[in-house]
């Protein structure tokens, strides 16, 4: 009888397959029933049977539906279900009684078929029953064994991965503390020592030169960068010695080889003498942005400084007394203090009589001024001038005024108060 199911089925599916009622159904109803069909051929009728029970219930429609019954009626017949068998056959008959398959029908199927519509309870064959559920505990087992082989498979590909990985991590550590190593050592070869003399004094508004050399104490040729830190009204560019109208940013030295430089800048001129400030010279190496090698150098600045003291003769003086007021201006600076513009304002008590042997001139407002030529360092110039106290002046006024001198040459300017004298109340 298996000789006669075989090569019916196969001719079946062919027949299927050629009228291509296969790519007329869905997709998923013709992979249920080639499962079904191929559990059937490997003799596990249980699981064809499961296959195609799937399929009558998820796709009741399917044009594989009578297939699909003729399929279960023969495996329940192989695995000894002869009630399910005749069952399924005759659903068949009812719902397909004009279909050619019916020609095919097996000759022990169609008696078990008559036998069920006549009222007649059908025995199972045990025999059949027990083979059929060897074969399936045996598709089990080996589908168990594959399983377990696939995931012996997924866990060997998956320690190989790690294992990959790992020695993958280990490698990239090795080149990366190899490389650190190397470009530590390469760090360590760069050697740059910068020399520059401190202390180096420069007049307020001229331009200085402050020389420094470069030497390239490594093994190797390097480039390094040249840079001046300074505050920016110093206006401070790295040149060479040789030619300081050009700036130098970049050098090249060979090992051993020194460069020569010089910070060009021009002091501002409102510095005061003696005023410090540091300027760093810094290197670094063209290669490596965080090898670098820095020094500081101090200048001072050198200027005249001025100061004026103003005041009467008298700390207390009365209201119509004439007496002398006297403007002293000093130069403790280190150079000298030229083109000196001398504006003074008197107290508004006193009346300006005149100055001696000093060329003024008086504003509308009444401000003096006065020309001072030049003050070298440690030397005064003084202003005599003949006043006379205002005779409505009230006692315990003070008297005050204001003292502005002023540098031509640096264009600077400096305001002094006076020094107060008291107005006494008359008797």
């Amino acid at each position: 009888m298996d000789r006669i199911i075989r090569p019916v089925c196969i001719s079946l599916l062919v027949m299927l397959l050629g009228t291509g009622f296969l790519f007329a159904a869905e997709v998923d109803d013709a992979a249920v029933f080639v499962d079904a069909f191929a559990a059937y051929q490997k003799k596990d009728y249980l699981t064809a049977i499961e296959k195609a029970d799937q399929l009558i219930q998820m796709f009741p429609d399917s044009p594989l539906r009578d297939v699909t019954l003729l399929l279960i009626a023969r495996s329940c017949i192989k695995s000894g279900d002869n009630q399910r068998a005749a069952k399924a056959l005759t659903s068949f008959n009812n719902e397909f009684s004009e279909s050619n398959l019916k020609t095919t029908v097996e000759e022990e199927l169609l008696s078990l078929a008559i036998r069920y519509k006549n009222g007649e309870q059908l025995a199972p064959n045990k025999q059949l029953q027990s083979a059929a559920q060897k074969v399936r505990a045996e598709r089990l087992a080996q589908e168990r064994a594959a399983a377990a082989k696939l995931e012996q498979e997924r866990l060997a590909r998956e320690k190989a991965e790690r294992e990959r990985i790992a020695r993958e991590k280990i490698e990239a550590e090795r080149r990366a503390r190899e490389k650190l190593a190397a470009e530590k050592a390469a760090k360590e070869s760069i050697k740059a020592v910068i020399t520059v003399k401190d202390g180096k004094v420069v007049a307020a508004g001229e331009n200085g030169g402050i020389p420094f050399e470069v030497s390239n104490r490594g093994k190797n040729s390097e480039e390094f960068m040249l840079e001046a830190i300074a505050p920016p009204e110093f206006a401070v560019s790295v040149t060479s010695l040789s030619n300081r109208d050009a700036a130098v940013t970049r050098i090249k030295l060979a090992a051993g080889e020194t460069f020569k430089g010089s910070l060009s800048l021009r002091m501002p001129s409102d510095r005061v003498d003696g005023a410090r400030t540091t300027i760093t010279i810094k290197t670094t190496s063209a290669t490596y942005s965080d090898v670098f090698q820095q020094k500081n150098v101090l200048t001072i600045t050198s200027a005249p400084l001025v100061r004026a003291v103003a005041k009467l003769a008298k700390n207390a003086v009365a209201p119509g007394e004439q007496l002398n007021y006297r403007v002293t201006i000093l130069n403790i600076g280190s150079l000298p203090a030229q083109s000196l513009t001398v504006r003074l304002q008197l107290p508004l008590q006193l009346d300006f009589l005149g100055a001696h042997g000093q060329k003024f001139r008086q504003e509308p407002d009444g401000t003096l001024i006065f020309r001072v030529e030049q003050i070298d360092p440690g030397k005064l110039a003084e202003l005599k001038l003949d006043v006379r106290v205002l005779d409505k002046s009230n006692g315990g006024q003070k008297l005050g005024g204001q003292v502005e001198v002023i540098n031509g040459q640096l264009q600077r300017k400096d305001i002094f108060s006076a020094v107060t004298s008291v107005i006494r109340s008359k008797p």
